[in-house]
């Protein structure tokens, strides 16, 4: 009997195993889902910018930088920033700034997009906004929280890494 008892409890407790790892497995997929999508939809909302006339007239017109370059890290090109959207909201569809680079034509290319929140807003004693599950960066030369997303120019460093070996001011 006692056997028994042992050998049903080992099943009972199989069981329980393996509906709790297929349901954290399927929990944890889920957020990996949600972010694709996000970043699709910004891409979507982006496909026309690889003109850059059309990001200024769509309201991407202030330019907050030359080329950015560091000498060992990569670029992370010219940002240029629609104001309106520097109130502190965080919404994946509304990017405050665009990154372009110059390519070898001398045409501005498209990079991606950063998300912005001033210190003046958000101060950098709070603890770090997040969008597609990742943590803005401090800067606190520019005294600003930034999100890089490089959604048209592949980052090998990861998407959301500050610097991209793979742009050039040059």
């Amino acid at each position: 009997m006692n056997t028994k008892i042992t050998t049903v409890n080992l099943i009972i407790t199989l069981i329980l195993l393996i509906f709790s790892s297929t349901s954290c497995t399927q929990d944890d997929d889920q957020p990996v889902d949600e972010i694709a999508q996000m970043i699709d939809e910004v891409r979507e909302l982006t496909t026309t910018f690889s003109n850059h006339s059309a990001a200024q007239n769509a309201g991407w017109n202030n330019q907050m930088s030359p080329c950015v370059q560091h000498p060992t890290e990569g670029g992370m090109g010219i940002h240029f920033g629609r104001m309106e959207f520097f109130d502190g909201r965080i919404n994946h569809l509304e990017p405050q700034v665009l990154l372009y680079a110059p390519n070898n034509n001398g045409d501005l290319e498209f990079l991606g997009v950063e998300y912005i929140i001033p210190f003046g807003i958000l101060p950098e004693s709070e603890p770090a906004p997040m969008l597609f599950d990742e943590e803005y960066k401090k800067n606190h030369e520019l005294e600003i929280w930034a999100l890089h997303v490089w959604t048209e120019k592949e980052n090998p460093n990861g998407m959301f890494y500050d610097w991209n070996p793979n742009v050039n001011c040059n």
